[in-house]
């Protein structure tokens, strides 16, 4: 009878044991939507009770620069002049702001112009797809750069406004960031609208009637 006593003992204490033991393990356990406390460090424990977002020390990638080098074939002294170059680091070819231009290329005689060309009442809208005016005139140096820009010139006695004058219609970005981009000597000009030949210096470099100066006519005048 001792015997069976002991194994009922033995048996009624593990019993006990194991109930214990299956109430206690969830508790260990975190809870799926459980947080953990807020500590001195965390965005929660900050004074205010507005967590802030974690920083983060990610750098912005780094442009690669574009790849001149089918422009400069030709034009070599583009290289190293400022408007260009900036760009160039930038990632802001030449194919940006003129096209593929592979006709202009192919065409040795220089006598088809580049896809695009700007005239000169252009050039600041198109620089402006990229910089825009009212970040532009945050500059002191652009105050006067835009007629909206500048002091304003209403007539006190009609109250019409006199607009801007010759001098600031006449102002274009180009005026002070590419007066090195521009051409000194041009030997071929085309109309800035139409991408037309208007005149060249009837030098030719190509077979005759190449497939890039077949139909165009020289506008020099022979002797």
């Amino acid at each position: 009878m001792r015997a069976r006593d002991s194994l009922r003992l033995v048996a009624a204490v593990g019993a006990c044991t194991a109930v214990a033991v299956l109430f206690a393990v969830p508790a260990l356990l975190p809870a799926g939507d459980a947080k953990p406390p807020a500590t001195a460090s965390s965005p929660a424990a900050k004074p205010g009770g507005k967590p802030s977002p974690p920083k983060t020390s990610a750098k912005a990638e780094p442009v690669e620069p574009a790849d001149n080098s089918y422009c400069l074939v030709c034009h070599l002294n583009y290289e190293n002049e400022k408007l260009a170059h900036k760009h160039q680091v930038a990632g802001v070819g030449c194919t940006k702001c003129h096209g593929e231009s592979e006709k202009h290329s192919g065409d040795e005689d220089g006598l088809t112009a580049p896809d695009i060309i700007y005239a000169h009442e252009d050039v600041n809208k198109f620089c402006m797809t990229c910089h825009p005016q009212d970040k532009i005139a945050k500059n002191k140096n652009h105050a006067d750069v835009f007629p909206a820009k500048v002091a304003d010139k209403t007539d006190k006695h009609t109250g019409k406004s006199a607009g801007p004058s010759k001098a600031e219609e006449q102002l274009v970005c180009t005026e002070c960031h590419g007066e090195k981009h521009r051409m000194e000597v041009r030997t071929r000009k085309w109309d800035k609208k139409t991408r037309k030949l208007i005149s060249d210096d009837g030098v030719r470099m190509m077979y005759k009637n190449s497939p890039a100066t077949e139909g165009v006519k020289s506008s020099k005048k022979k002797p």
